[in-house]
């Protein structure tokens, strides 16, 4: 009935099996509001024509001979994020699949919350379960739906690999809602990921998750690389290690600890950021650091290890203060310039003071 019944059938014996479109032209109006009962194979066919057509307008960029189309919302990830609503709401709830569309963001939401230990912090990684399995098993028969619930991870990648903003799954435990968002795309990653593909060096949804978290930062350690792909530290790690390595090399790694973070390579950081990317995210030259210090502590007397790390850029990683320990004892030693001094809060001073 769900699949296949006709308006009228699903009105009178399934009520709740309602889909719901909304198309917003500013944040305070709406030019379309479409409320219908439609079986479920032409609530995706319906949806399909509008992302197919002048709704969801495409965006050209150059890549080399070729022309890279972005679109505003990648129909792969409209798609999914279709049928995973239709597949995984629940029918025993009265209310209704709501889609609004904007040319900031799609929003989707269905009845139900996540089932049986999905949340939002797992959802790349957690099998999929169901919550009516012979309908899954309808869809995956149809090859609509895939059985190992790869879906998910294709609405992130269809929107990462254009540089957009990753998609947010949140709930209230009585529904769940989904938000892709258009916001342009980052032309350069779009066209770096589309090189490396062509190139035969695949960028994967993990590479792409690592490389959006380190758009807006300067560097990556394993926590927080964890944290980003929903994996384990040491899972993490091995992600990180393969992007510093060929054929992809996006990454550098700095330090040789547990505690070392990660940083774009020179090209990837200059095309992705800028000129300036790397020399910034990297620091100053090591040779300078001294020379920093001496003179640092002409206007300040003494300095310590967060001191350090400020005027060197180091950051405050773990890794960082590592570091900046490593040349404080370097410096600290009997051919160095600093003494250390452990009265109160451990600091260096200059060593002709004495």
């Amino acid at each position: 009935m769900l699949l296949f019944a006709r308006r009228e059938v699903l009105s009178e014996l399934c009520p709740q099996a309602q889909f719901h479109y909304v198309l917003h032209d500013s944040e305070t109006s709406v030019a379309r509001n479409d409320i219908e009962r439609l079986p479920l194979l032409e609530a995706v066919e319906r949806m399909e024509q509008i992302f197919l057509g002048p709704l969801n307008p495409e965006k050209e960029i150059d890549l080399g001979l070729f022309k890279l189309r972005i679109p505003q919302f990648p129909i792969e990830g409209v798609r999914e994020a279709i049928l995973n609503a239709l597949t995984h709401r629940d029918y025993q709830h009265p209310g209704e699949i709501l889609v609004r569309h904007s040319v900031q963001e799609l929003v989707v939401t269905s009845p139900g919350g996540f089932v049986d230990g999905i949340t939002p912090e797992n959802i790349l990684r957690h099998e999929a379960v169901p919550r009516n399995r012979t309908l899954a098993n309808a869809l995956v028969k149809l090859r609509l739906v895939e059985s190992s619930g790869i879906g998910r991870k294709r609405i992130f990648r269809s929107a990462l690999v254009y540089g957009k903003r990753r998609p947010v799954y949140t709930t209230d435990g009585l529904s769940v809602t989904l938000r892709i968002f258009n916001q342009g795309a980052h032309e350069a990653l779009a066209r770096l990921i589309a090189r490396l593909d062509a190139q035969g060096a695949e960028v994967g949804l993990d590479q792409l998750l690592v490389l959006d978290a380190m758009l807006g930062q300067d560097f990556i350690d394993v926590g927080q690389a964890a944290d980003v792909l929903q994996l384990s530290k040491e899972d993490a790690r091995r992600v990180l290690d393969a992007m510093a390595l060929p054929p992809l090399s996006l990454i550098e790694r700095k330090g040789h600890t547990a505690a070392a973070t990660f940083h774009l390579a020179k090209g990837v950081a200059k095309e992705l950021k800028g000129k300036a990317a790397y020399t910034k995210t990297r620091g100053l030259n090591p040779v300078r650091y001294a020379e920093m210090v001496r003179e640092y502590l002409k206007d300040h007397q003494k300095i310590r290890n967060a001191e350090l790390r400020e005027l060197l850029g180091l950051g405050d990683s773990p890794s960082a203060q590592v570091e900046a320990s490593r040349y404080l004892k370097k410096w600290s030693q009997p051919d160095g310039f600093l003494d250390k001094v452990s009265e109160g809060a451990v600091h260096y001073i200059s060593r002709k003071a004495i």
